[in-house]
């Protein structure tokens, strides 16, 4: 199924180029997750009002934040796998998967939000839940990709606590390479993509000319807020703040992964990663580069 059909599907405004799903998934695997999809946003679309559309939105900023740094993160695996730094690499692997995990699920509505207590889910419970939800889209993916985020989250484990002397060789062939780690961000990626997509075209469809305010909740500061624990401080992130205020005046319905993404937001986030001097090279690892490995958003 090509990209501009899945779009079509799902109700969407935007055309999206979808690279991954169509490679790993048949037709009727698509048109079944996409039709559920839609049904079970139904009774949300039909109900929607400020209160839902202020939900939505932060769990799409969110999910928007946990792709770019994950995006971040498999960039960085592509430069350190290039130049050796291979004890990075379980690392880079498995978060770069886990960020986009905690997309998935907090794109998808048939999971509950809770709060604090969703953006707080512990990794077992997000692997758990994302293995379970991908029985969606088939069996055949659930239990595939079921052995990979237990076998990254082991590999990162291994490095972190017992360190074994033969290195990355000790995985032989079950090693998750970060090309392959990158193709399942990138799967699970576009699975929010479509999530979101359906939402926005059953919103527009129940409700063609209204438009929905922001209500300012406790939940929106659990959008740019940081708790460290130990010290007892809560961070507060300037440019959340105000990305957050800039979509406080202009979001008024829910809209799909890409675009939300939009062009100051991306620049802003990958710019933050940024070399603090001027030095430039072929080694010389640049942030703001390749934001589309993850997120179509060009």
């Amino acid at each position: 199924m090509d990209f501009e059909t899945i779009t079509s599907l799902t109700g969407s405004e935007l055309t999206y180029r979808y690279r991954e799903l169509p490679e790993r998934c048949s037709d009727d695997e698509l048109q079944k997750y996409i039709f559920r999809t839609r049904e079970l946003f139904d009774s949300i679309a039909h109900d929607f009002d400020d209160d839902r559309n202020t939900e939505w939105f932060i769990r799409s900023y969110l999910a928007l934040k946990f792709v770019l740094g994950a995006t971040v993160l498999a960039n960085s695996a592509e430069y350190a796998e290039a130049r050796n730094l291979q004890v990075t690499l379980p690392y880079l692997s498995y978060y770069m998967i886990l960020n986009c995990c905690r997309s998935f699920l907090l794109t998808l509505p048939c999971v509950p939000w809770r709060g604090e207590k969703t953006i707080e889910m512990t990794h077992n419970n997000i692997l758990t839940v994302t293995s379970d939800k991908m029985k969606r889209l088939g069996q055949r993916h659930a239990e595939a990709l079921e052995s990979k985020l237990w076998a990254a989250k082991e590999q990162r484990e291994l490095f972190t606590y017992r360190f074994p002397a033969s290195g990355l060789a000790i995985f032989g062939d079950k090693l998750i390479h970060p090309s392959e780690a990158t193709g399942i961000a990138r799967l699970l990626t576009e699975l929010a993509q479509i999530n979101l997509s359906c939402l926005e075209g059953r919103v527009v469809q129940r409700h063609p000319e209204k438009r929905f305010e922001l209500l300012e909740l406790n939940d929106m500061w659990r959008a740019m807020q940081y708790e460290m624990k130990k010290s007892i401080e809560t961070l507060i992130d300037d440019e959340d703040y105000g990305r957050v205020g800039y979509f406080v005046r202009k979001y008024q319905r829910p809209v799909s992964l890409g675009a939300l993404a939009t062009d100051g937001l991306v620049d802003e986030f990958f710019g933050a990663w940024q070399s603090k001097d001027d030095r430039k090279g072929a080694d010389w690892f640049n942030a703001d580069q390749q934001w589309e490995t993850l997120l179509d958003i060009w």
